[in-house]
């Protein structure tokens, strides 16, 4: 991979007039533009936008080329964007490390941090951790780094994770019928659910700056907790498109 001319890919994308679509990763949550690459120089392309995947530009300064010629997602940095005509112009290419372009899942990140009592194999004692993001497959969580050890957290070793989420069913109840049919008075946990799920280590990545690791877990959860977690992210979803309109919005007007 490393042989591969990024840029030729590019070209021959502009010549042929195929297409590229933008893709930011917004609180876990993709936001994707299709384009055409409409002028190529030395090192560099213009491409246009709408308003909030430019707002995405803006704010991330990069973002990711998925080609149609090409089965490589392709990074790219923001080195001018010009809001008014909807236009950015993109350089320093290289290829994508990760899987941003294959997400199978919907994952979203919370808004209000989130708990997972953490139980690895073997464990006596859960490590209380905060949610990075969840999906219907899978969650990932933080561990400080005074915390983390290899070994108990390589890829393909196993846990048992309970994780805390609002219950957005029972909320709805409450929120819409003036005699709810059900109780949802929990105590002082009303409105949360817990859902425990087993599940595999798949990714353990250190994050530096915050000096900790981030690790990412593929989750087996049944039925009805899949469908708690399908609302919560059904709900963080709704919530996450507002935020990014209202971000975009409130960034044109400053611009205007």
């Amino acid at each position: 991979m490393a042989d591969i001319d990024v840029f030729n890919i590019l070209g021959q994308n502009a010549k042929n007039g195929s297409g590229i679509r933008l893709l930011n990763i917004y609180k876990g949550l993709p936001i994707s533009y299709e384009t055409t690459i409409s002028s190529i120089g030395q090192a560099e392309i213009q491409v246009s936008s709408n308003q909030q995947q430019a707002a995405c530009l803006y704010y991330q300064r990069e973002t990711y080329l998925q080609v149609k010629e090409s089965p490589f997602i392709i990074r790219s940095q923001v080195i001018s964007l010009n809001l008014g005509k909807e236009q950015a112009v993109l350089s320093n290419f290289e290829l994508a490390k990760n899987n941003i372009g294959n997400r199978s899942q919907i994952r979203v990140e919370p808004d209000e941090p989130l708990m997972a009592t953490v139980y690895p194999t073997g464990a006596i004692v859960g490590i209380n951790s905060p949610l990075a993001d969840i999906s219907a497959e899978g969650a990932s969580f933080f561990v400080d780094a005074f915390l983390f050890s290899g070994r108990v957290f390589q890829p393909g070793s196993e846990l048992t994770m309970t994780i805390t989420l609002p219950d957005t069913v029972a909320q709805k109840i409450k929120r819409n019928s003036p005699k709810p049919l059900v109780d949802i008075r929990k105590g002082r946990d009303e409105g949360q659910i817990s859902i425990t799920a087993r599940g595999k280590i798949i990714s353990a990545r250190p994050e530096t700056a915050q000096n900790r690791y981030r690790i990412g877990a593929r989750m087996h959860f049944q039925d009805l907790a899949r469908m708690v977690i399908l609302q919560y992210i059904s709900q963080r979803q709704i919530e996450i498109i507002r935020d990014l309109r209202i971000l975009s919005n409130e960034l044109f007007r400053l611009k205007k």
